[in-house]
């Protein structure tokens, strides 16, 4: 039995009556026929609130984040790092939950929460702001601020073709000065100069290899390593970001002479300058969301989150597992 354990979960306001809507009512109704105690809240700053309450009461289960990878990024940054999180996919992409086999299956849902296992992973940090998935900065991180410009209700993957056509025409692909400061060598199918000072006109930076459309840009990612995986694509332009497109769609990306792969736990990134010496605009964005312009300061949290995932979860590499204990009281 778990009388008196409460679990929160923080949904979407814009959800509404719809199928997500009816989606977390019916998790919220099966974690209560499980005997926990159980809450739907929808304004961020009254989770926090209850979310720190009920832990200074020893009441915390869980909170359940329902929605996409920007909703969990959000919780990360709000709650005490100590507070389980369960995942409950109801976003467009939901890269974080796909890594972990977590799906909007109810009874997986439950089954993972009383069942599961605690999971500690990494989470990476962006100018104070936290991101589990990854980092873009450049071309994609302008899609991501041209979609949250239009933005109005639930993204699906053909809203970002405005977004899209809007960046391809206006964004200049500036060349970025990248600091890598953890004196990591490439490891990259052929020796570089400096690997810790690199020039690249794009920049992706991995917790997890996880990426929108299944691009598989960093499969050996390993969110539990400590590090963040920095990959870069020296050229700018359209044409060449075509080309390395079309060498991602076929897997041979990292096989191109100016791409550039290492590993990292603090990086820097300062605003390039223009022909005048006055700093250009470079977006970058953080799990799908905007998260601001360069100059940009990143590094790894190890450890940060406290997950929990369904015991079944296949992992290449060993990974801090804690069993998750359920209160009988």
């Amino acid at each position: 039995m778990n009388a008196g354990r409460w679990v929160l979960i923080a949904a979407n306001p814009k959800s509404g009556s719809g199928p997500s809507g009816k989606l977390v009512q019916s998790l919220s109704n099966a974690l209560v026929q499980r005997g926990f105690q159980c809450e739907v809240i929808h304004a961020l700053d009254q989770l926090q609130n209850r979310a720190v309450l009920l832990r200074q009461q020893n009441q915390l289960e869980a909170v359940v984040s329902a929605g996409g990878d920007g909703t969990i990024s959000v919780l990360a940054n709000l709650l005490p790092q100590d507070v389980a999180m369960l995942i409950f996919p109801l976003g467009t992409e939901n890269l974080l939950a796909k890594h972990w086999g977590l799906t909007n299956d109810i009874e997986l849902a439950c089954t993972t929460l009383i069942g599961g296992r605690t999971i500690y992973m990494d989470v990476g940090k962006a100018n104070g702001k936290l991101f589990l998935v990854m980092l873009g900065c450049g071309f994609d991180a302008e899609v991501v601020r041209q979609m949250q410009l239009r933005r109005t209700g639930h993204i699906r993957r053909w809203s970002y073709t405005i977004p899209i056509l809007r960046s391809l025409k206006n964004y200049k692909f500036p060349q970025l000065s990248i600091s890598n400061h953890s004196n990591s060598h490439s490891l990259s199918s052929r020796p570089s100069n400096d690997a810790n000072s690199l020039q690249a006109a794009w920049l992706f930076v991995f917790n997890a290899p996880r990426y929108a459309a299944n691009l598989g840009f960093c499969p050996q990612a390993d969110p539990t390593d400590g590090k963040l995986d920095v990959c870069t694509f020296k050229r700018s332009g359209l044409w060449p970001g075509f080309q390395y497109l079309f060498a991602l769609w076929r897997g041979t990306h990292q096989q191109l002479g100016d791409f550039e792969h290492s590993l990292t736990r603090k990086l820097t990134i300062p605003a390039p300058l223009d022909s005048s010496g006055r700093p250009i605009e470079v977006p970058f964005q953080l799990d799908g969301d905007p998260g601001g312009v360069l100059p940009l300061e990143i590094e790894v949290l190890p450890a940060r989150l406290k997950l929990i995932v369904p015991e079944s979860t296949a992992t290449s590499d060993p990974i801090p597992v804690m069993p998750l204990a359920v209160s009988t009281t």
